[in-house]
């Protein structure tokens, strides 16, 4: 297989893509929808019993513990629950943890195969996927899939302040309630407690910068503490050390 095809990435704020092969990355979650395809054979998915099953297309819910192997190219998606897209997936599996993807998204497949078999420039590779996104979100067109207008004011205000430590007290305070009532919202309507979201908001901004920059600039730049900080909660998000990150382009 042609190498220049792998090892790639694309990020937008709703989602995330990487192409490459998968095959050292540890038992993790988070919060983000993962969708992952084979390009043959098969992908290994491992959850949190160590019990493991075989899929050529794998969807996996948010903050779902897995772990997940592929010696062979592969596609991952990492996509934001409360966008568009992932909230059409979210609708479509919400009591499933691992499961095959079946025939939603079946179009990515496609794309991904015909981009294997004969290579199109990654830009054009990138845009069909964002097609095919585009063509399966939720008919809605509000922005806000949270369902409470001061949550969805809360991550607003997390997305303008990633660089940064936000203290529960100052969110709070700008949600007009109290930090126990703003906690207990907060995990309703995302799924995901308010430390754990803020810590993987950073995380995905950082993406970009990472293959570019040091650890400790990125740590710093992101208000992680050092590196090995950085180091700890991104492995324990993603299953693998930032390190990877720099075989992507």
């Amino acid at each position: 297989m042609n190498d220049k095809i792998l090892n790639k990435t694309y990020l937008t704020p709703s989602w995330g893509l990487f192409v490459g092969k998968f095959d050292d990355n540890v038992l993790h979650k988070h919060y983000a929808i993962q969708v992952s395809l084979a390009s043959r054979g098969h992908l290994t998915v491992t959850d949190q019993y160590n019990t493991q099953k075989d899929f050529t297309s794998c969807y996996i819910n948010s903050n779902v513990l897995h772990q997940f192997t592929s010696a062979q190219a592969t596609l991952i998606l990492l996509i934001n629950p409360l966008s568009s897209v992932g909230h059409m997936l979210s609708k479509k599996h919400q009591k499933t943890s691992i499961t095959s993807l079946n025939h939603d998204l079946k179009k990515l497949s496609d794309v991904f195969n015909s981009y294997l078999l004969s290579p199109d420039e990654f830009t054009d590779f990138t845009d069909k996927i964002c097609q095919v996104l585009i063509d399966f979100k939720c008919g809605c067109e509000a922005e806000n899939h949270v369902g409470d207008d001061r949550i969805y004011r809360a991550i607003q205000y997390l997305e303008q302040n990633f660089d940064r430590v936000v203290s529960l007290k100052e969110i709070a305070n700008n949600c007009f309630l109290s930090e126990t009532r703003f906690l207990h919202l907060f995990k309703e309507q995302t799924n995901l407690n308010f430390r754990r979201y803020q810590i993987w908001n950073k995380l995905i901004k950082s993406l970009s910068l990472v293959q570019t920059q040091s650890l400790i600039e990125t740590a710093h730049q992101f208000g992680f503490a050092d590196s090995s900080h950085y180091n700890r909660a991104f492995k324990e998000t993603f299953g693998l050390s930032p390190k990877f990150l720099s075989k992507l382009k």
